[in-house]
């Protein structure tokens, strides 16, 4: 079999992915946790096992979905990347893997033995997406404490917060769920038993969090890479704030095939600083220049969360990119993430008026542009862009723009940040 369904993705015969939470996940984009035979959530901090995911039911039956042509719970963020004409992460994971990969006919192989056999699948994972937990530095507007001790530790503060005001944060961002996370379930010895004894079929590691950089359990498995000798056998995938960079880290990262780094950045200078509280954009252009002219990094990925909080001034971050492209003679490529929650932050909320601005300057920017124009891939994320702006709506958006409002006034009182200070000219389209 050569030809797959339009809801095919190869991540469920290769990849396994744990969220900060302890959930397993189908990927980083997708929603939704994987199961347990009995119906329940699998929990890592609760005790489960994650090499009983593999082939569990659940897993098992997610691959006969996208076998099928059957639209997946929990991918709905591709399909809709899809019906706006952005190339999605599904898309790209096709072309990746089961086109340029070195592994393309094996997979393939893999897929097509699993389809008679259940949809088993007898090898271990080649790719392993780890999220070890929530430690962060950062506290972004559009994140939770299910993925930032610094946002967990923040709304802990009685001082800081009121009761009432806590639980609009819990409500609005954090689906209701103000948990503590921070347990350290990715130190127990089953799950880093399954890990070392997958790693010898692994070709492909990435690692986010929190922030990746920072967190040592990352170490730990680059250094049991190195120590078993496969190292050299295997790419690694980054999304990093930039905000941290270690020597250790960069001696480590040397040892591998290849390092691609995905800029968790979501917008030019002030931008960023507002959006990601507790950055300085002056140490991550720093930081980004670095790696830029680094012969350890490899590729470079620019992968903003599109907001309504950038949506004006996403032109500047990606004259940024191709400043950077044009300085260090290096490929830079764009994948936009559309924002779905908080709703509030949703551009699908965004008044005509503000709309009409923001899908000018994305025009403007792409007939002046000549490095992304050339590049079709990244050309379609942008045009897929304006098409999002031009016609998508929410039913409630007058409500999310008032709650969009109440939200970031309360995070700039909280953080003593300023919107009319830090993207002026949102504030003054926004008429507040």
């Amino acid at each position: 079999m050569t030809d797959y369904s339009k809801t095919f993705c190869p991540y469920p015969w290769i990849h396994i992915m744990t969220q900060p939470s302890s959930t397993v996940n189908i990927c980083c984009v997708a929603s939704g946790q994987i199961k347990k035979d009995d119906g329940s959530i699998l929990m890592l901090n609760k005790g489960d096992d994650i090499s009983t995911v593999w082939n569990n039911n659940h897993y098992r039956e997610i691959r006969k979905q996208m076998i099928e042509g059957d639209r997946v719970d929990g991918c709905q963020p591709c399909y809709e990347l899809e019906d706006l004409g952005i190339p999605s992460y599904r898309e790209n994971y096709i072309e990746d893997w089961m086109g340029f990969h070195r592994n393309a006919d094996q997979i393939k192989k893999i897929v097509d033995k699993s389809i008679v056999n259940d949809y088993v699948v007898e090898e271990a994972p080649q790719y392993l997406d780890f999220r070890l937990g929530t430690l962060c530095n950062l506290r972004c507007r559009m994140c939770q404490s299910q993925n930032s001790s610094a946002i967990y530790k923040e709304l802990q503060d009685e001082e800081l917060y009121t009761e009432e005001e806590r639980q609009f944060v819990v409500d609005t961002s954090h689906w209701g769920d103000f948990s503590d996370y921070t347990q350290p379930w990715f130190d127990d010895p089953s799950f880093l038993a399954t890990v070392e004894g997958w790693l010898p079929n692994v070709n492909r590691l990435y690692f986010t969090g929190g922030e990746p950089t920072i967190i040592q359990r990352v170490y730990w498995i680059l250094n049991k890479c190195v120590e078993l000798g496969i190292a050299k056998d295997i790419d690694l995938v980054f999304n990093s704030n930039m905000t941290n960079i270690q020597p250790r880290f960069l001696d480590l990262i040397a040892k591998f095939r290849s390092v691609l780094m995905c800029l968790s950045v979501d917008g030019y200078s002030t931008t960023n600083d507002y959006i990601r509280s507790g950055s300085t954009w002056s140490v991550i252009d720093k930081h980004i220049k670095e790696y830029a002219s680094s012969d350890v990094v490899g590729n470079i990925l620019f992968s903003p969360v599109i907001q309504i909080y950038n949506i004006l001034s996403i032109t500047d971050l990606l004259d940024y990119a191709e400043e950077i492209s044009n300085e260090s003679g290096r490929r830079i490529d764009i994948s936009f993430l559309l924002n779905n929650y908080p709703k509030c932050l949703d551009i699908r909320n965004l008044p005509q008026n503000i709309r009409d601005v923001a899908v000018q300057r994305l025009e403007d920017w792409s007939i002046t542009s000549k490095y992304f124009d050339a590049d079709e891939r990244n050309k379609q994320t942008v045009l897929g862009l304006i098409k999002a702006l031009k016609e998508n709506y929410n039913d409630d958006s007058e409500v999310q723009m008032q709650i969009f409002k109440q939200y970031t006034e309360l995070l700039d009182n909280k953080r003593e940040q300023s919107l009319k200070a830090s993207c002026p000219d949102l504030y003054k389209l926004l008429d507040w």
